[in-house]
């Protein structure tokens, strides 16, 4: 190599160099998903801030004593439901209300709707939630399994006071769950633990564990519950089934309620909030 060769290649190491310190470009990190409100005029809808969190303490209330995990969108019937993001279809069924022999109501969902969202990157510490449409009409637009995108319609209200809807006044209860869809709730855990440590023990098959327990999923719809120096276990479902004496519903993850404990609180985001603070722009 002559001299000039040898001081060209110097020369194209050092810039390299300059480059590979300095310069280099840098990957774009990718953007926070976003969301939209599942209904047109969401914000007008929201009767008293929606009722998330709400105490109901009417004695004629068959809620009465627990609080509201959601909020209440009160648009008219037939309004048009949609996905708030993009997601997966976990569940999509009819749980009807129905009135037993002696009169009593067992108060149901109606046309209910679980999607779960993964959020890549994470959002306030959470990669997964998800979406709950209740109160829907018949005509729900997906089934269990449906990829559906931001803004896409699922349904729509159902009708005031109808069997679609659950007999409730027309309306959409719509709720956003920490985590995913599959997953052991922290208030089923609480239970789980409180029973263990109380004088009758935590029961079931005619097994009964005392004590400290450990709580883990066994499958998706199981937990297996044991406890230390002991060989006895017991297998509980995470699924809660209608009370439907016909044609009931799959079951369905036992976190998805409308009603529950103060502490149960924390598992949810108030809707409103969320969709604010995470808005497609």
């Amino acid at each position: 190599m002559n001299l000039v060769s040898a001081l060209v290649a110097s020369m194209a190491l050092a810039v390299f160099a300059i480059q590979d310190a300095g310069g280099a470009k840098q990957e774009s990190k990718p953007a926070p998903p976003t969301f939209v409100a599942p209904c047109a005029k969401y914000a007008s809808g929201l009767r008293q801030g929606g009722n998330f969190g709400a105490y109901i303490d009417s004695k004629g209330s068959p809620f009465a004593g627990s609080w509201h995990l959601a909020e209440d969108v009160w648009l008219p019937a037939g309004t048009e439901v949609k996905a708030i993001g993009d997601g997966v279809v976990r569940y999509s069924d009819f749980s009807p209300t129905w009135t037993d022999a002696k009169g009593g109501v067992h108060w149901n969902f109606g046309n209910v709707i679980v999607i779960e969202h993964a959020l890549a990157p994470p959002i306030d510490g959470l990669d997964t939630v998800c979406s709950l449409y209740v109160h829907l009409a018949a005509d729900r637009r997906v089934k269990v399994g449906d990829r559906v995108t931001r803004g896409q319609t699922i349904g729509r209200i159902g009708a005031d006071r109808s069997e679609e809807n659950g007999r409730y006044p027309a309306h959409l209860h719509f709720g956003i769950h920490r985590g995913p869809y599959v997953q052991i709730p922290p208030a089923f855990e609480r239970e789980l633990r409180r029973a263990a440590a109380s004088e009758q023990g935590l029961g079931a098959g005619g097994v009964v564990l005392r004590g400290e327990i450990a709580i883990q999923l066994n499958s998706e719809t199981s937990v297996l519950v044991t406890t230390e120096g002991s060989h006895a276990s017991i297998l509980l479902s995470l699924l809660v089934g209608s009370t439907a004496p016909r044609d009931p519903p799959p079951d369905i993850m036992c976190w998805c309620e409308g009603y529950g404990a103060k502490e149960t609180l924390d598992e949810w985001l108030k809707p409103s909030a969320f969709l604010a603070a995470h808005a497609a722009r």
